[in-house]
């Protein structure tokens, strides 16, 4: 391979690796939208044990299925607070009873979420919305996260042409 493709190939890789950290990141934590049906709710308490005291807070969870593949789909319902990410959801309990009356009828619900589904580890999707959705509807598209990727895309792109022209200006 020649000098200069083989310093091509290993900066494009550097960047591709720097920047999966960033993606995932906003990917994790930046709002998703999906219709499914859901088929029920429940609250569980969790009982945490602090060296002064046990702690207890309600965790609500929304179960639903895929409206086409009726893949399960499991969902958590607890406020953000003031806390990272700043969702500022406070809101829970009200979420949860309308997932309880959505769920009786076994209805379509449009869900605004944030995080990923990963089984081994436990970890669900937090719910940050939820409107009752016809059957054929689609979600709508996610203005906000293409905007908030245009921007750091472009604010990248901006920091790499103003460093190259620093380090040509000091050559």
């Amino acid at each position: 391979m020649a000098p200069k493709l083989r310093r091509i190939v290993i900066g494009t890789v550097i960047v591709l690796l720097a920047a999966a950290g960033p993606i995932a990141f906003l990917d994790y934590f930046l709002p998703h939208h999906a219709i499914v049906r859901l088929v029920g709710a429940e609250t569980r308490r969790p009982v945490g044990t602090n060296e002064s005291h046990t702690t207890t807070h309600d965790v609500f969870y929304v179960f639903a299925e895929d409206v086409e593949t009726k893949k399960p789909r499991v969902f958590r319902n607890e406020d953000t607070g003031w806390g990272f990410p700043f969702y500022f959801k406070f809101n829970s309990a009200d979420l949860q009873a309308v997932a309880q009356s959505i769920a009786g009828e076994r209805g379509t619900a449009l869900l605004t979420y944030y995080g990923w589904r990963i089984q081994i580890l436990s970890v669900v999707p937090n719910v940050t919305n939820i409107k009752r959705a016809a059957l054929d509807e689609r979600p709508p598209i996610p203005w906000f996260n293409l905007g908030f990727a245009a921007v750091v895309v472009g604010g990248s792109i901006w920091l790499a042409l103003w460093i190259r022209g620093f380090w040509k200006r000091r050559s």
